[in-house]
């Protein structure tokens, strides 16, 4: 992990916690804000943290900072009798003052690292207002085998609640997109098939009106033919419309990008097991 000569472990919490919820407020990179939270809390509580996500009824470890004696890749299954999975399915966070906390439990990890605190990852659905667990924030032993201290754990909590938000919005977002392709899909379907029956319509209403003399029917063709007309000027302004909000989304996706890679060049930000 790349040093950070303005970082001190004596500067206040509350620096951590503004620059995520600045990273929050502009990006939507969850993956580069979560690699950010975790380098916080392993240079702040000189400890290794890993990012465990829940997916397929399983726990698995994602991303992880600090030294560890084997290599974690992303991808480990966290063993069912660990005490990670007490934490994650009581949904509660539990801080482990003493060692005999977790006596009982199998460990993951061969090393069979101390865990000092595991805290679950709970965003609600916006749409539901349902809770949904998705994660767990693991802090594992440091160098000293310190525990962690009533105002760290506050500190955790609220650093876990960032990288909820983190999640929750994603997921807003991924939805909010997923609406938006239905939509897409939905609108140009029905432009094509509108376009030709006007066309189909609006032909045969010209031809019947050059094969008609005069009368009655032949005023009737060609008004059909002028409201068509005018339904395909509509269809076409709809569409037009429809070609400019996607330029303009395309223009901020882009915009978003170039954002993330700015913020991760700034803060230098890697991953890997070592700092």
């Amino acid at each position: 992990m790349a040093n950070d000569s303005a970082y001190s472990q004596t500067e206040p919490y509350p620096r951590d916690i503004t620059e995520i919820a600045h990273l929050l407020s502009q990006s939507f990179d969850k993956d580069m804000i979560i690699r950010r939270v975790l380098a916080h809390i392993n240079r702040r509580l000189g400890k290794r943290a890993r990012y465990c996500v829940y997916k397929d009824s399983k726990l698995v470890i994602q991303y992880c900072v600090g030294e560890y004696r084997e290599d974690v890749e992303p991808g480990k299954e966290i063993v069912r009798e660990s005490v990670v999975w007490k934490a994650f399915e009581g949904g509660k966070a539990l801080n482990f003052i003493h060692p005999s906390q977790s006596n009982g439990y199998q460990h993951t990890l061969q090393e069979q690292v101390k865990i000092k605190a595991a805290v679950p990852l709970i965003y609600v659905d916006p749409r539901t207002q349902q809770e949904m667990k998705f994660g767990i924030l693991v802090i594992d032993s440091g160098k000293k085998g310190t525990p962690i201290t009533k105002d760290e754990f506050a500190y955790l909590l609220v650093m876990a609640d960032l990288v909820a938000e983190t999640i929750g919005k994603s997921e807003l977002v991924r939805e909010l997109i997923e609406s938006y392709e239905k939509r897409r899909e939905l609108i140009i379907t029905m432009t094509d098939y509108l376009r030709n029956r006007f066309m189909a319509i609006g032909g045969f209403a010209r031809r019947l009106h050059k094969k008609l003399r005069s009368g009655e029917a032949k005023r009737d063709a060609m008004v059909i033919s002028k409201e068509v007309k005018k339904l395909e000027e509509r269809l076409e302004t709809v569409e037009g419309m429809f070609r400019e909000e996607e330029k303009r989304i395309g223009r901020s996706k882009k915009d978003r990008g170039q954002l993330s890679r700015q913020e991760a060049r700034k803060k230098s930000i890697t991953t890997g097991n070592k700092t």
